[in-house]
């Protein structure tokens, strides 16, 4: 593998040293040797998707206060890294070490590899270092308890890794939500991190072994010569031996061996060999190795002249999906992608030696070409994985932030590794593991596989994404502690409102008529303004408010309302302290209908243009049609045109670019700008004009500004017109 000093500056950045870098020796060599192979893996992973190669930051980019940061190999959440880029860019952030983050009562970045518009990277230093929103680690770093005594949210921790990643913790928990796991036979060395009682949980035995007990291996014997003869493993021509829990989790997940069932002395010798070298905790797993679907019959169709062709014979294939579930801010499971691993029946799959497919071809090649059968099949397999992560919320939901490894620690996603076996006549899923980053890696690898041929056939089913909860608890994350002043408490219907509040650790300071309102007491401070109705007196409403803020030694950091009655003092309220908000003239207009109206029909007399509909003769939909100032007033003497529809059309097309930007005698200025004079001239050759996308996670802003339906008069609509 090349050296990063022995690559052109203009491919890879300069890595300078970082708050605790890496030195020459020890462990922090072998950091540094480990940031340089995962930054290499960075850049081959980019070409191979036809991305540019990271280069250095560009000076005078700027970003907002969200830090999406994935700590560890790029591979896994890559994905959601070049996804991020496009909906926040420059907020999406990869670190290659450890030493390139602190910790105080947050988590703080220094230095890492931003994510921006069309898939480019930079690698940028942060000084003062960039205060994380949301927290992702994968291998290698991720038994690193970076979140540990933090306020950070994060979607995993180490401690939620090891323990997700303890295969019989898991069969364990979901043998007891009914959902099916290989049967296995699992020796333990106690005490484990869920102190699994010795005993039977479905198809899962647990059987406790003692430290340095030779006398009690001829028992151990016997378990295991039971368990090969039972019902159970009567289906089964193979056992599956493997180690769990402790040393044997994540990268040191230890290699499954495949044996003969018939074959005692050897499944006995192998078992005997990895028990003495067991520490407490960690378990030797002896489970059936369960046979994937088989290919159903095919009808042979070939013409004669296909059977002179030397072709070589297709080899029957199995397969095993890959579901990756997300959990969403309501904690809802949401079903990302679902594909399926391809590969020779005859070998045990794996993720690996095997290729992405989609479900619905993958069933369609195995003779499955019912579509009632495919249905099935797609819903079994999506009910199973979205179960899987109930099992998981549930579990966690009784955990202490110290088990979870942070107080902002929890599960966001899982990657779910299921089968279908044949067991009779019927079709079962079968639950192998719970992957996150190998089904990630496999998913990312077939762009575009997923549910997009399942879609159709479930009714009811909801597509994830991988950024809705990391956006969302970022979101919830840089509010906590802000002050907001809320304008008029509004009835019990609200009053979810105050409840959201205080999960959002929001300090509230409310102005409101009724001095005996029940959110008086839900609230920080309360000030009571009995004459708040009164709109006519906005003005002084807005000059009391400001003095008791004042007097109160209240800053507040927003303001809003809840009651449209009270927009117009909100909107003053934020021109008089200098908060986020629109102007109070603009909301002026919006709220009254008469003033709407008569902005809007102004606008067109300044262009001396006027849009009309006009039904076309053979029945096809309206369109728009120009009329010059004369032939509109000649239309309208003529009674041809009248205002309503003037009016509603204006309202339709209000957001026309071309109009208002002529009304307003501005020039078309959609072409974007940057802070870098560098970038821009740059970037206009290499990868042409960048947009961000819009908006999926919030409602677009023409969406706030809904036109009224209701339709006055002729006569009102000229008295407003004339003033």
């Amino acid at each position: 593998m090349l050296s990063l000093s022995s690559l052109p500056s203009t491919i890879v950045p300069s890595l300078p040293s970082s708050p605790g870098g890496c030195a020459t020796g020890g462990p922090r060599a072998q950091s540094s040797r480990q940031e340089v192979a995962l930054f290499q893996t960075l850049q081959e992973a980019l070409r191979e998707i036809d991305l540019p190669e990271t280069q250095d930051l560009p000076q005078g980019m700027s970003h907002s206060e969200m830090c999406i940061c994935v700590l560890g190999s790029p591979l896994p959440y890559l994905s959601l890294l070049l996804e991020a880029g496009q909906r926040s860019p420059g907020d999406a952030l990869l670190c290659l070490c450890p030493s390139w983050l602190s910790r105080s009562s947050s988590l703080l970045v220094h230095k890492a590899v931003t994510f921006d518009l069309g898939g480019r990277t930079y690698l940028s230093n942060f000084n003062p270092p960039r205060r994380v929103t949301y927290f992702l680690s994968s291998d290698p770093w991720a038994k690193e308890e970076m979140t540990r005594e933090t306020d950070c949210p994060s979607g995993g921790s180490g401690a939620l890794g090891q323990f997700w990643g303890n295969v019989l913790t898991t069969r364990v928990l979901l043998q007891k939500a009914k959902i099916h796991c290989p049967p296995t036979l699992a020796l333990l060395l106690p005490p484990g991190q869920m102190r699994l009682e010795e005993g039977r949980t479905g198809g899962v035995e647990v059987v406790h072994l003692e430290m340095g007990a030779e006398e009690g291996m001829n028992s151990v014997r016997n378990k295991v010569d039971t368990f090969l003869e039972s019902e159970n493993m009567r289906g089964s021509e193979r056992v599956v031996l493997r180690c769990s829990g402790g040393r044997f989790v994540g990268e040191a997940t230890s290699p499954p061996v495949y044996l003969s069932r018939n074959s005692r002395d050897e499944v006995w010798a192998k078992v005997s060999y990895l028990l003495p070298q067991l520490l407490p905790g960690e378990a030797v797993l002896l489970e059936a190795y369960c046979s994937p679907l088989k290919p159903g019959p095919r009808v042979e169709d070939r013409t004669w002249e296909q059977y002179t062709d030397c072709r070589p014979q297709v080899p029957d294939l199995s397969f095993r999906l890959c579901a990756i579930v997300t959990r969403s801010p309501l904690d809802l499971p949401l079903l990302y992608k679902l594909v399926c691993r391809v590969g020779v029946s005859d070998d045990p799959l794996s993720h690996s030696h095997s290729l992405s497919q989609s479900l619905e071809t993958t069933l369609l090649e195995c003779g499955f070409t019912d579509p009632t059968m495919a249905k099935s099949l797609c819903r079994l397999a999506l009910d199973t994985a979205l179960s899987c992560l109930c099992v998981v919320m549930e579990t966690e939901s009784s955990m202490s932030a110290e088990q979870r490894g942070g107080a902002g620690a929890q599960t966001d996603m899982i990657g779910v590794d299921l089968l279908f076996t044949m067991d009779g006549s019927i079709i079962r899923p079968v639950i192998l593991g719970l992957h996150p980053s190998l089904c990630l890696h496999s998913s990312f690898q077939e762009r575009g596989m997923g549910m997009e041929g399942c879609d159709s056939g479930i009714e009811g089913w909801s597509r994830g994404t991988l950024l809705l909860t990391p956006l969302t608890r970022s979101q919830y994350y840089l509010m906590q502690g802000k002050t907001v002043l809320v304008v008029g408490a509004g009835g019990h219907s609200k009053k979810f409102i105050w409840k959201t509040a205080k999960q959002y650790k929001l300090k509230i300071l409310l102005v409101d008529s009724d001095p005996a309102h029940f959110a008086s007491q839900l609230v920080d401070h309360f000030l009571p303004l009995p004459d708040l109705p009164d709109h006519r007196r906005d003005d002084q409403h807005c000059s009391r408010i400001c003095d008791w803020l004042l007097s109160s030694s209240l800053r507040p950091d927003g303001c809003v309302c809840f009651w449209d009655e009270c927009v117009v003092l909100t909107s003053l309220v934020c021109d008089r302290l200098g908060l986020r908000g629109p102007p109070p003239q603009a909301i002026r207009i919006a709220k009254e209908k008469s003033r709407t109206h008569r902005h809007l029909l102004g606008l067109l007399k300044s262009t001396g243009t006027n849009l009309i509909s006009v039904e076309q003769p053979s029945g096809q939909p309206d369109s728009l049609v120009e009329f010059g100032e004369d032939e509109r007033r000649g239309r309208q003497q003529n009674g041809m045109v009248n205002m309503e529809g003037d009016s509603l059309r204006a309202m339709a097309d209000f957001d026309r670019g071309d109009l208002f930007n002529e009304a307003m005698g501005k020039h078309d200025t959609t072409a974007p700008t940057s802070s870098s004079p560098s970038l821009s001239s740059s970037s206009s050759h290499s990868f042409g004009t960048f947009h961000p996308s819009a908006p999926l996670l919030s409602p677009s802003p023409s969406s706030y500004a809904v036109p009224c339906i209701h339709v006055e008069s002729t006569l009102d609509l000229e008295k407003a017109a004339s003033g």
